[in-house]
């Protein structure tokens, strides 16, 4: 049974026995009797007499109000127990989105099982991969919110907002990977794809597009350009 409506039912037993007093002699009343209590050389004196109209009225009107306040009382409890489970929800709700602007799933980013890369992490890709790489490297339409690549890493060979660890040959740790991703270490695609999710706030790119593949070749070069080793920049 749900919360809502083991509430709901907690809520209209403390109604019913509240009306179980009052039933009675509202039965008695309208039935066509009523019971007069009097006091006689100190004894009590009970009789039923047949009621009068204004009785009958009274009757009639305490029935009625019984009725309205039942379903008042009903109304108010499933108010209640739907407020709370709106409000259970809802802080469900946030306690999950909270959770996942903290961290996320390393599935989106991480390389699927047997994937190949079509660039190769040790150098010598094709110019025309290079070159495609650094255009999209500059490209703020990748991202949903105006950052591109070089927002955060510079621009015109201007390498920035990389920790020394990306000076080391990929894969390698990226603190954004352990962090928010419990992702040891990275290739060079994965560190694209991360940064498509995280900074830039966009989908992954497609395993093996065109896109991926000449952002993580060029990404490849700058890294040898960071760790100042030759490169094809």
């Amino acid at each position: 049974m749900s919360q809502h409506e083991d509430k709901r039912r907690r809520l209209l037993s403390r109604l019913n026995r509240q009306l179980a007093y009052t039933a009675p002699l509202l039965a008695l009343v309208a039935g066509g009797a009523v019971l007069h209590v009097s006091a006689s050389d100190g004894e009590a004196v009970s009789e039923f007499t047949s009621p009068s109209d204004a009785s009958l009225l009274l009757a009639s009107n305490h029935a009625e109000g019984g009725a309205e306040a039942e379903g008042e009382a009903q109304g108010e409890a499933e108010g209640e127990a739907e407020g709370e489970a709106e409000g259970e929800a809802e802080g469900e709700a946030e306690g999950e989105a909270e959770g996942e602007a903290e961290g996320g799933s390393s599935a989106a980013v991480a390389r699927p099982d047997g994937y190949s890369p079509e660039y190769s992490e040790s150098g010598d890709n094709p110019e025309e991969m290079l070159a495609r790489g650094e255009a999209l490297y500059y490209d703020t339409s990748l991202s949903t919110n105006g950052l591109a690549c070089a927002s955060c890493h510079g621009s015109d060979g201007q390498d920035m907002g990389y920790n020394a660890t990306f000076q080391q040959p990929f894969p390698h740790q990226v603190a954004m990977a352990s962090n928010q991703f419990e992702m040891s270490e990275v290739h060079a695609d994965e560190m694209v794809q991360i940064c498509m999710v995280a900074p830039m706030e966009a989908e992954p790119l497609p395993w093996g597009s065109e896109e991926l593949t000449s952002l993580a070749a060029y990404m490849v070069e700058v890294q040898k350009r960071f760790a100042g080793e030759p490169h094809d920049l």
